[in-house]
């Protein structure tokens, strides 16, 4: 079953929610190594290339990970039971795909906000508005494709792909089932209740 609005933005705020997470520890690491002397002081835009390299892409690369592998699904998905699949086909994404879309997802509109907090603080206000609207638009297109579409995002559409409901929380995506059409009925012969049929071609009835 196709998955619907809700469930997809719910399980984009759990992943979205992983990747502050992984931001904040990371960040706080690298100031306090800055503070106590074991790393140079950095600046506005020191700690944006910190962050581009030591969030954004360990989390979109992991991510990449968990969708092309065995789970199909971020931490997300697997909360609220997503699986990510091919359209048409529903295959499983092929590491390109999968790289591809996260880059797309999660990638773009974090490097988009960044970067707009960042002009915010170092760049001339006309600038920075341009900034916060390509920050906030972005999001806002694929929320708005979501809802339009009913079923997919603008990413989807360009990479061929869509999100499948399941059992909440399942681990593994299930293996493909097997065709009823492969397996081959055992030949047994009908059963014969009024003994109408003899072993050597006698259809007579038995007494």
């Amino acid at each position: 079953m196709v998955a619907n609005p809700r469930q997809r933005i719910l399980a984009a705020l759990l992943d979205i929610a992983v990747m502050l997470l992984w931001g904040v520890l990371v960040l706080s690491a690298v100031a306090i190594a800055a503070a106590r002397g074991m790393a140079p002081q950095l600046g506005p835009f020191g700690y944006n290339l910190i962050t581009l390299v030591m969030v954004v892409l360990p989390v979109t690369l992991a991510f990449t990970v968990w969708e092309a592998g065995r789970y199909e699904a971020t931490p997300g998905k697997q909360k609220v039971g997503l699986r990510v699949r091919t359209d048409p086909g529903g295959e499983r994404l092929s590491w390109q795909r999968s790289a591809a879309r996260n880059l797309l997802k999660f990638g773009l509109p974090w490097t988009l906000a960044q970067s707009a907090v960042l002009a915010l603080f170092t760049a001339p206000a006309a600038d920075a508005a341009v900034g916060v609207i390509f920050a906030i638009g972005v999001p806002i297109a694929y929320i708005a494709s979501l809802v339009i579409w009913g079923n997919r995002t603008v990413y989807d559409w360009l990479l061929g792909t869509t999100v499948i409901s399941v059992a909440a929380g399942r681990r593994f995506a299930a293996d493909d089932p097997i065709s009823d059409a492969a397996v081959e009925p055992d030949e047994q012969p009908a059963a014969d209740p009024a003994g109408t049929v003899g072993t050597c071609g006698d259809t007579s009835p038995r007494p």
